[in-house]
Order: structure tokens, then C-alpha cells, then sequence
């Protein structure tokens, strides 16, 4: 008896502890060690104390956010995640358009 096992193609294959991409690996693990450097070493200019460490810890929790969000979240209308969708919007605004009269 011969089981046939669809294979898709079109999902990303997890290569990296099971749970990441080479794609998915390359945009948060740089900004994981970015924003741990910039929550202990960063300085905050002219801002002291107790809030220099809220606005350290809160831009971090927002860099990680943002990189999880392009690394994970896929657009279904588009067939693309978030990262690629960013990219093809870059790529077309910088293009040379033609424009007739």
C-alpha cells in the first residue's frame, strides 16, 4: 500500500531549531541582540533616572514587535508576508513611472 504525502510547496521550510526560517532567523535574531545592546548600553540624551529606562525598554519592546511582525505575519490578500509586501511597495515607489497625457 502506497501513501502519497501532498508536499507544499509554497510554505517556508523551517530549517533553523524547527521554528525558524532562514528568512524568519535573519530578521529577528539581529534585532533581538540590537535591542537587548540598546535596552543595557543605550543612552538616551538629556533624559535621566526612571525614564530613561522606560523609553530604552519601549523602543526595544518596539523593535522586536516590528520584527516579529515582518518575520511572521503573512498578507492572504497579497500571498506574501509583511517583510516581501514592504519590499515590492519600495521597489514600485522607487521605479521610473511613465505618465501620459
Amino acid at each position: 500500500m502506497e501513501i502519497i504525502v501532498p508536499i507544499d510547496l509554497t510554505e517556508e521550510e523551517k530549517e533553523i531549531l524547527a521554528i525558524f526560517s532562514k528568512r524568519q532567523f535573519m530578521i529577528v535574531f539581529p534585532t533581538i541582540f540590537l535591542a537587548l545592546a540598546n535596552f543595557v548600553f543605550g543612552n538616551i540624551p538629556f533624559v535621566v533616572g526612571i525614564l530613561d529606562g522606560i523609553l530604552r525598554f519601549s523602543f526595544s519592546v518596539f523593535m522586536l514587535g516590528t520584527a516579529i511582525a515582518l518575520a511572521y505575519v503573512k498578507l492572504d490578500k497579497y500571498e506574501m508576508y509583511l517583510s516581501e509586501f514592504i519590499l515590492v511597495k519600495i521597489k514600485y515607489h522607487r521605479s521610473q513611472k511613465i505618465y501620459h497625457p
